[in-house]
């Protein structure tokens, strides 16, 4: 008996002691080691932004640790050590490093005349009330790109002021929840095939319009119920990922020609309806 006492109190003796955090102590004031896990974040879509960056914050409710990597020297995981508490984790990835995203709090709002950026954005509340946690960054996309063209290579659609409207401006990072508030953006960007595309937010309800303006008189000419389109195809304000919308307008015949980006089915509307 009084050998095997012997024996232990060597084997204590031999093991390094960490100042603070014993394992004779009470461990309740010990941190907890957070491991942050990057080696989703730069695939799919993501990995074909140049410059893109991805910004990393915790939440335990006030902002506290924060990290931005660009997404072509980012690590694979980076440990962080946080106090022991149930801590939220956002993790944004964008395309341009952005001032004043997460300063204060998860909102994420766009003034009216600005168009949302391709933002990808990953949410967990991690449990870091033990010594050990870890989080691994799934980043999802939080905008749709709506594509307009015409039967005429977008010529048509070019003759007129194009303003995108409706009463959705942001989300909140925490939950991806659309923000109520005021959007429009006029409508400028063309790619190779002649189509126009703007970028909206997550939507909350179905009265996004695009409106067509007289470049002259700048007055409006009529608009297109956008909104009511999208969500008859089966838009989800709570799906994870958003999806992107070609939106060609035939108007001869007054008709609007829906699809869903990547699918085959076509939905058509009236033009004004």
């Amino acid at each position: 008996m009084a050998r095997s006492v012997f024996r232990g109190l060597r084997l204590l003796i031999l093991f390094p002691v960490v100042a603070g955090c014993t394992v004779l102590e009470n461990r309740v004031p010990c941190p907890c080691y957070l491991d942050v896990d990057y080696r989703e974040v730069a695939t799919g879509d993501r990995a074909e932004m140049p410059g893109g960056v991805v910004d990393v914050k915790l939440f335990a409710p006030e902002p506290g640790w924060t990290q931005r990597h660009r997404l072509d020297d980012c690590p694979e995981l980076e440990e962080v050590t946080v106090d022991k508490a149930r801590i939220r984790v956002v993790g944004l990835v964008h395309d341009r490093p952005l001032r004043g995203f997460l300063d204060e709090g998860t909102e994420i709002r766009y003034e009216p005349g600005n168009q949302i950026d391709s933002l990808y954005v990953h949410t967990e509340e991690v449990n870091c009330t033990g010594e050990e946690a870890r989080t691994v960054l799934r980043p999802h996309k939080q905008f749709s790109t709506i594509f307009i063209t015409d039967e005429e290579d977008g010529d048509l659609c070019r003759q007129y002021h194009l303003v995108i409207r409706g009463t959705t401006c942001g989300f909140d990072a925490a939950d991806c929840a659309a923000l109520e508030g005021p959007y429009w953006y006029t409508v400028q960007e063309y790619d190779g095939a002649g189509r126009i595309s703007v970028r909206i937010p997550r939507q909350m309800r179905d009265d996004l319009v695009l409106e067509f303006w007289d470049k002259e008189s700048r007055l409006k000419l009529f608009s297109s119920p956008l909104g009511l389109r999208i969500f008859d195809a089966g838009y989800d304000p709570a799906a994870e990922e958003l999806p992107d919308y070609e939106f060609r307008i035939d108007f001869r015949r007054a008709l609007v020609f829906l699809r869903i980006v990547d699918w085959e089915e076509v939905r058509v509307y009236g033009l004004y309806e």
